[in-house]
């Protein structure tokens, strides 16, 4: 079966426009609040990739589309890779934080830890369903930098942690990449490349 169009499995619109401007030209991509669908499943995995399975088979079995989903997070070396797959859940009581929320917990964690130990990367698994929730593609990749004691004055809604994650080797936060840096170094954008390729071969 031909892929006509990808649905991406998220309300975060964070991951909807970024998926949308790195797969435009080359496939159909809608979301599925465009669809009308609202709810979302529980992310109980213990893996990035677990939770991207777990999405992708649920929208497909609500959807009946094929439908790419993708799990995330910022993993500090400091804190043993934590937040990890909480990410978005690591306020007191598992609760779910603003983007202003979890990047202040993040600093007030790493208070007086030298710039050498503040070492921390965003990571993201993605995955692609079939219709009937059969995973067809699997990739993974992140990006690696330095936790600022400062954070970034452009916030992306959705993605707070790249408003303090600084990439030295090219002197900005992850955040403020321009659009022809953010095509040639952005994580997503060589997973991106990847699934394109297989997106376009798949029958």
């Amino acid at each position: 079966m031909k892929i006509k169009r990808l649905v991406i499995g998220s309300s975060n619109p964070g991951k909807v426009n970024e998926w949308t401007f790195l797969l435009k030209n080359n496939i159909k991509v809608v979301s599925v609040l465009e669809i009308g669908i609202k709810e979302s499943p529980k992310e109980t995995g213990k893996t990035f990739l677990e939770n991207a399975i777990k999405k992708a088979r649920y929208y497909a079995k609500k959807t009946g589309e094929f439908i790419l989903s993708e799990d995330g997070g910022f993993e500090v070396d400091f804190l043993n890779g934590l937040p990890g797959v909480k990410s978005r859940r690591i306020l007191p009581g598992g609760k779910d934080g603003t983007d202003e929320q979890l990047i202040n917990y993040i600093l007030k964690k790493l208070e007086g830890v030298p710039r050498n130990k503040r070492i921390a990367r965003i990571t993201s698994a993605v995955v692609v369903s079939d219709p009937k929730g059969k995973i067809i593609y699997e990739d993974k990749g992140g990006m690696e930098g330095i936790i600022s004691r400062n954070v970034s004055i452009k916030l992306i809604e959705g993605y707070p942690y790249r408003s303090i994650l600084y990439l030295p080797k090219i002197k900005k936060y992850y955040s403020e990449l321009t659009e022809k840096e953010h095509k040639k170094l952005a994580h997503k954008k060589i997973i991106a490349e990847r699934l394109v390729k297989f997106l376009l071969k798949y029958r």
